[in-house]
């Protein structure tokens, strides 16, 4: 069956019909789109941006940042030096002239103004004078105010349907016209390509209703008043989050200083304020009256930390009562020859003299006697070499201890070494004072005491006296010393809180561009001391760098 050339000419014709409705409807929404979507030169504070409106004034003594609440203008002062809060200064602001005195609150830190004049839409002149002390400043800002007309996002969304619904009737009557020509001629191949022109209409318009609207970031103000990374890098922190980050920054100054290096070691104890507890024969320990001391228990020298009762062998006891048997022998047989000398004593026939020799033989057997039983059953006293604290405990009650059994262990907590590892990084002789850190950030100030003149597997110890620490230490605790070279170096000294490590992997400080914008600077920088960095490379000396909670910073996205 053929379709009459009437039919063929009528489909055709209704598919240029809407193939040229299609292109006028996309025509007139991309006009549209264009007209209502360009927000590219759109200022700061204007409608369609989400940050609250501000005034931001900066002196070479103080910044100035003013948020403005429905009418009250919310007031963060802050040093310029430090960016350190500032409660303490009387402010007064004038508003296009209108004077206003700002009230302190004292809870939260800031400063209120209140005045009708912060709901009125325009551009507004702030004039600051300010005085703390003797100081006084001026400081002058423009705040703008935008209009409650609705924001463009907003009208997109209302624009956006009627534009795009037009264009999926369009692609819809296309494919009515185009599958009924299809169905009246009984060709497949032109319903599959109708079904494919329809679905290439429908990926455009959903294209299109994407390109063109992507309202990100604005360069010039964040999305909001939560902190947010910028498309150029910057980072946008408004005042109240560095208040609650307490964010601290300093003046990068170039300085010269003695370079250091960074050694292994441990914390040990000292010969002279330590000892250990052992005993010198072998045998069952007896715990004392009140029990086996526990770790921690402070001791003074002599103080009774135990017994040991003796244990012999069996060997040794066969020897003991062999001993003791050849001693009642010679006993009793010098008894009798005592006996028998005092009676010839009467007569004088044995002189005085003979018989006062018998008798004191007969009082050393008997005392070696009263030692050998003695010895069988009499403990050794355990006591406390020195005065400290009990570090070890290695015995519990009734244990049977050997002569080179450590028992206890005694240390003085006040006074402990401190031994490094040198391999090649330093001259020992070159060593007068170091520092040293543990699990934390805080510094161990230490003193050279000597070093060993022995390699012990390629390495070189020196031991430190341990003068300060501020936090308690344990012996055998890892610590890591940072020696001074005797080397000087010139470079930026900033703490090591200062650093941080940025999504990259790259080592990154943070420059205080604007009172509320950050900006990440890749730096190298090197361990200086135990809580300083030195920066050789990336900061401009007289930028303000983050020196306080920069990993904070680090983690807005």
């Amino acid at each position: 069956m053929r379709l009459p050339l009437g039919a063929l000419a009528h489909f055709f014709h209704t598919l240029l019909l809407a193939v040229g409705i299609l292109a006028r409807l996309v025509a007139v929404d991309q006009a549209h789109a264009h007209e209502e979507h360009d927000h590219a030169d759109k200022p700061t504070g204007e409608a369609g941006s989400l940050v609250s409106p501000r005034v931001v004034a900066v002196s070479e003594r103080y910044q100035f940042v003013g948020i403005v609440e429905g009418e009250v203008l919310v007031i963060y002062l802050d040093r310029a030096e430090d960016n350190a809060p500032v409660t303490t200064a009387t402010i007064e602001v004038s508003l296009n002239g209108e004077p206003f005195k700002a009230e302190l609150q004292e809870k939260a830190g800031t400063y209120e103004v209140t005045a009708p004049l912060l709901r009125k839409e325009g551009s507004h002149e702030v004039l600051v004078s300010l005085s703390e002390g003797a100081t006084n400043d001026l400081l002058v800002g423009t705040l703008r105010i935008p209009g409650t007309s609705i924001s463009a996002d907003s009208a997109s969304l209302v624009a956006w349907p009627a534009g795009r619904a037009a264009i999926f009737l369009a692609g819809a009557l296309l494919f009515v016209a185009a599958t009924g020509g299809a169905l009246l001629s009984r060709r497949r191949k032109l319903l599959i390509i109708t079904a494919a022109i329809l679905g290439l209409l429908l990926a455009t318009a959903f294209a299109w209703s994407r390109e063109g609207h992507d309202h990100g970031p604005d360069l010039s103000a964040s999305t909001g008043n939560s902190p947010s990374r910028r498309p150029d890098g910057s980072i946008f922190v408004p005042k109240p989050t560095q208040r609650l980050l307490q964010i601290r920054t300093r003046t990068a100054t170039v300085e010269t200083k003695t370079r250091t290096v960074r050694l292994n070691g441990r914390v040990v104890a000292n010969p002279n304020h330590s000892g250990v507890v052992q005993s010198t024969i072998q045998g069952r320990y007896e715990a004392p009256a009140g029990g086996v001391p526990p770790l921690g228990t402070r001791v003074k020298a002599g103080d009774m930390l135990g017994r040991v009762a003796p244990s012999f062998a069996s060997i040794d006891a066969s020897d003991m009562a062999q001993t003791l048997g050849n001693l009642d022998q010679e006993i009793a047989l010098t008894r009798s020859k005592l006996a028998r000398q005092e009676q010839l004593l009467k007569t004088n026939v044995v002189a005085k003299a003979t018989v006062d020799d018998t008798r004191t033989q007969l009082d050393g057997l008997e005392k070696r006697r009263g030692e050998l039983l003695a010895a069988k059953v009499r403990p050794e006293d355990l006591r406390a070499p020195v005065d400290g604290v009990i570090a070890t405990v290695r015995v519990v009650a009734g244990q049977v201890v050997a002569q080179i059994d450590q028992l206890f262990q005694i240390i003085d907590p006040a006074s402990l070494l401190v031994e490094a590892l040198v391999f090649d990084q330093i001259n020992p002789d070159t060593v007068d004072d170091a520092i040293a850190t543990g699990g934390t950030d805080a510094a161990i100030k230490l003193k050279f005491m000597g070093r060993s003149r022995a390699l012990q597997q390629q390495y070189s110890i020196l031991q430190f006296q341990i003068l300060e620490t501020p936090v308690p230490l344990n012996v055998g605790a890892p610590v890591t010393v940072i020696a001074a070279t005797g080397e000087r170096v010139t470079g930026i000294v900033l703490p090591r809180s200062a650093v941080a490590q940025a999504p990259n992997g790259q080592t990154v400080v943070f420059s205080q561009k604007e009172p509320e914008v950050f900006l990440p600077r890749t730096v190298r920088a090197e361990p200086f001391d135990g809580q300083s960095v030195m920066i050789t490379g990336g900061v401009t000396p007289g930028e303000k760098i983050v020196v306080q909670n920069a990993p904070l910073i680090n983690q807005v996205r």
